[in-house]
């Protein structure tokens, strides 16, 4: 009977170590995780695009569009 009593007190001797330490770890890894995932978020819905006006004189420069395409596409954003 007292070996029993003696096992039962060593482990609850042991106090903030079996708590589990593990938690130290976890939860800060958690807050960084969320933390992370909202920047990504914000960071994407604040992403810049560029104007359908601007994605047409790129086009032209780079060649992928002529004069006269590009002019009737110019024409068509500037009535809308």
């Amino acid at each position: 009977m007292k070996e029993e009593k003696r096992d039962k007190t060593t482990k609850k001797s042991k106090g903030a170590w079996t708590i589990g330490w593990g938690w130290m770890i976890t939860v800060p890894a958690l807050a960084f995780l969320s933390w992370a995932t909202k920047k990504g978020i914000k960071d994407a819905l604040e992403e810049e695009h560029p104007s359908p006006l601007t994605i047409l004189k790129e086009r032209y420069v780079k060649g992928e569009i002529d004069r006269n395409e590009y002019e009737e596409k110019l024409k068509d954003l500037l009535a809308s």
